[in-house]
């Protein structure tokens, strides 16, 4: 897996990326601490989440087009300096005590508009900074990074956060504007999270990347151009079946663990925070050690790989059941171990067969419709288990384990599975497009 690092180009995007990931963990940490201190109010905290997400859910196809009409690495660029001065603007209202909620909800609006398109550019780059052959180790070198990243982010985060209080100093200009240690805090992690977005935006200023295959405008619209990147994937029988299933996958699962197993350890054990982020920590560790591995060993064929991952993901909707019907921590530190080695070592297979298999003008729009299918939907799914939970939580939490059983169990049999033939009309549109 280290080979593709020789590659000068695939190392300086690296490095950048391993950065950037890590100051996104940052902001992940202290952003739901931010909306706290400020409300003390747990309904607000999820309103800013879900003003992160809707934007980047409406615009994410969008996204797509704009990454295949120009480049990756420029969208990716750019996003990086907006999200940068973003993190700088928030640092320094935070500092001077100028932050309100308002200001709060505005930046991360402004947030999940540069993630619908960062995250279609950053799917789509590695086609174009190594070979086809090569495509396996970097997409699995970058899950490998995202988790390190999981680990690595939020214990920064919590030493920036609480690190001059637990030092016992303070800072002489936060005193006179009667800044609090926790704000404090805040404003040196949002500084730092904007740093990391810099060095990332200045390695990719030296990436070099093959130029891929563009689109011929010629007078289409982007709705247009969407259009026919939607048709190729529901065309693809395996691929119509493996979007279905990690929609129905991502809708049933994100919600219960972000939202519904906190509630659940907060009920169950007196340091709930702390056993829910032991379980988390143990779902990255486990995710790290599979995309390592989906990188060094060798790689399923093509037509086995979709029902591989229905198989996997069937056991990781089983976890949320058997964590609410086994109660002892470590059990659910276990069965995180193991699905998040499941999940992340298929996600590099079943990513890398779409980079090999979409047409390269195409390859932005399929993976911002992937990235569509796995994130976009949250903001939605959020808001109806939320209402489930209050009802019934455990209740709640062993429907939507059964749900995606019942859905991935599905998958893993049906016959689309193995069928990756594309229509001629298909295939004539795409060569026209």
């Amino acid at each position: 897996m280290l080979q593709v690092l020789k590659d000068r180009n695939f190392r300086i995007f690296w490095i950048g990326e391993f950065i950037s990931v890590i100051g996104d963990h940052i902001s992940m940490l202290a952003f739901p601490w931010l909306v706290l201190q400020l409300t003390g109010s747990e309904f607000m905290m999820g309103l800013v989440f879900a003003a992160q997400g809707l934007p980047r859910a409406i615009l994410m196809l969008m996204g797509g087009a704009v990454v295949d009409r120009t480049s990756p690495r420029k969208v990716m660029l750019y996003t990086n300096v907006i999200r940068m001065v973003l993190m700088a603007v928030l640092a320094y209202l935070l500092f001077t005590g100028g932050v309100t909620i308002g200001i709060v909800f505005a930046i991360a609006l402004a947030f999940g508009v540069a993630d619908a398109f960062f995250y279609p550019a950053t799917t789509s780059i590695v086609p174009s900074l190594v070979k086809k052959d090569q495509l396996k180790q970097g997409n699995a070198l970058v899950q490998t990074t995202m988790w390190l990243g999981v680990i690595i982010g939020p214990l920064i985060a919590g030493f920036v956060i609480a690190g001059e209080a637990s030092l016992g100093t303070h800072s002489a200009a936060a005193h006179t504007i009667g800044l609090g240690d926790d704000q404090q805090g805040l404003a040196r992690a949002f500084a730092l999270d904007g740093l990391t977005f810099f060095a990332s935006a200045l390695t990719l200023l030296f990436v070099r990347t093959r130029s891929l295959e563009k689109e011929d405008e010629g007078g289409t619209s982007m709705l247009e151009e969407i259009k026919v990147a939607v048709r190729f994937v529901w065309a693809v029988p395996a691929f119509r079946l493996g979007f279905l299933g990690i929609a129905a996958l991502e809708f049933f699962f994100q919600a219960p663990i972000f939202v519904g197993l906190p509630a659940l350890a907060d009920l169950r054990f007196e340091e709930g925070a702390y056993i829910y982020g032991l379980q988390i920590a143990a779902y990255g560790s486990g995710a790290f050690l599979g995309a390592s591995s989906a990188g060094i060993f060798k790689a399923p064929k093509d037509e086995n790989i979709i029902r591989i991952m229905f198989s996997l993901f069937t056991f990781s909707g089983a976890t949320i059941a058997l964590i609410v019907l086994y109660p002892p921590y470590w059990w659910g530190m276990v069965v995180f171990f193991i699905a998040g080695c499941g999940d992340s070592w298929v996600w590099v297979h079943f990513t890398t067969l779409l980079q090999k298999r979409t047409p390269e003008k195409l390859l932005g729009r399929v993976m911002s419709l992937l990235m569509f299918m796995s994130v976009g939907l949250l903001p939605i799914a959020a808001v109806i288990m939320g209402m489930a939970f209050e009802i019934n939580l455990e209740g709640a939490l062993l429907v939507a384990s059964g749900a995606i059983m019942l859905a991935c169990g599905i998958g893993a049999f049906h016959p689309y599975a193995t069928r990756f033939s594309v229509p001629a009309g298909v295939k004539e549109e795409v060569t026209e497009a």
